[in-house]
């Protein structure tokens, strides 16, 4: 039996426009799975200058050596973001002006060390207009979202070229503690909070899981408590949100131990929220509860479960993304204390809705109604999805733009 019904445009919790918008006309090899046609289109870019690719993701291929030599200057970008190759032609061109990211890259600790930086880096190889703003956002309404938080703004100019558009109303800025010391007073007003890391991705292979990756590699902790807690001391001083990044169950546990530490010596923040939380035990996930934490996750990282069978241990894959444990066992109420977004990987509400509802495993299901609850605006103003909801797949029949605006 397929049912037919229409739901709001999306609100996307986690994203990331100032990475997307100025790449988005640049190759992205997300939805390509053969090594020998994702060559064929690296070989076809410009020879005469650097280009940045996004959504490779190494599980379905690696590149040799001789695979980068041949191709025109490039720089690789993992579908995670926490990891990027680049050729020696690229590497050439880039030294100059970026000798340390070229010296250190490849070095996977010091890589999650200097993610903020790293994804400014990648943001500044090309330059972001508002041309090419319009064209993510109309291509995000096109998907289904009318509405993206940013996590990582880079800079005051990408802020000024956002701010100055007609998207601005769209979008709310987060930014590493970093960058936000650069931006000026009248901007740093208009930041939504600071965002921290704790560890890094599963593709990586750097978010701090308690047992190590199946080849024997462990991830690891960015910081220890007493460094994660002098960080967090800080943002409670400017009076900011905040939003970490925890993906393995080190690094969520750490979390929840480091806010329970702060409110025991009286520092609360106006909103905390813990981004991705993957993997959470349940004592964990009680402790965040308690503390007022908000989940910010992804539905769609719940097919990590099949795409990173690679290199997770089995006992991993259903512990991923345990939603129905937090909403049924502990508690957390969809679009209160648990909301939902893409991270741009990928973008749209088809993809989102149809690992939501039909997940790897059953314990990472959510109802339509959670996902509605957690993931789109408040109502249909902005405009709706029609849907078709088979017994095993979701299908957007249409989008009503009529009330655009």
């Amino acid at each position: 039996m397929r049912q037919k019904i229409s739901i709001p445009l999306l609100k996307d919790h986690h994203n990331h426009p100032s990475i997307y918008a100025p790449f988005f006309e640049c190759l992205n090899l997300q939805e390509i799975e053969d090594k020998a046609e994702a060559v064929k289109m690296l070989r076809s870019l410009d020879e005469k200058k650097v280009s940045v690719v996004l959504g490779w993701n190494s599980r379905f291929y690696q590149f040799t050596g001789n695979d980068l030599q041949n191709f025109p200057p490039v720089v690789i970008v993992h579908v995670s973001l926490h990891s990027f190759i680049m050729n020696p032609s690229a590497e050439i061109l880039l030294e100059e002006k970026y000798s340390d990211i070229v010296t250190n890259y490849k070095d996977s600790s010091w890589y999650e060390e200097h993610f903020p930086g790293l994804l400014i880096f990648l943001a500044g190889l090309v330059e972001l207009t508002e041309p090419k703003i319009k064209t993510f956002f109309d291509y995000l309404y096109e998907k289904g979202v009318y509405y993206v938080e940013e996590m990582h703004l880079p800079s005051e100019k990408v802020y000024s070229i956002i701010r100055s558009s007609p998207y601005r109303e769209r979008t709310t800025f987060w930014t590493d503690l970093k960058t936000f010391k650069t931006l000026s007073v009248e901007t740093q007003k208009s930041i939504e909070g600071i965002k921290l890391f704790t560890d890094g991705a599963l593709g990586a292979r750097t978010a701090a899981m308690s047992q190590p990756y199946k080849n024997g590699e462990k991830g690891y902790l960015l910081f220890s408590d007493e460094e994660l807690y002098r960080l967090m001391h800080e943002v409670v001083v400017l009076g900011k949100a905040v939003a970490v990044h925890a993906i393995g169950d080190l690094a969520t546990s750490q979390v929840v131990r480091t806010v329970g530490k702060l409110k025991e010596n009286g520092f609360t923040f106006p909103k905390i929220r813990m981004e991705h939380c993957q993997f959470i035990e349940k004592t964990t996930a009680q402790g965040a509860k308690e503390l007022g934490i908000i989940f910010s996750m992804q539905p769609n990282f719940s097919a990590d479960s099949t795409v990173y069978s690679d290199r997770l241990l089995p006992q991993y894959l259903e512990q991923n993304n345990p939603f129905r444990m937090l909403i049924d066992k502990v508690g957390f109420v969809p679009g209160k204390d648990l909301i939902l977004g893409s991270d741009g990987m990928p973008q749209g509400a088809e993809a989102a809705l149809q690992v939501a509802l039909f997940p790897p495993f059953p314990q990472q299901k959510l109802t339509l109604e959670e996902f509605i609850a957690a993931y789109c605006m408040p109502d249909k103003f902005y405009g709706e999805i029609n849907l078709e909801i088979g017994e095993n797949s979701v299908k957007i029949i249409k989008k009503d733009t009529k009330k655009k605006r």
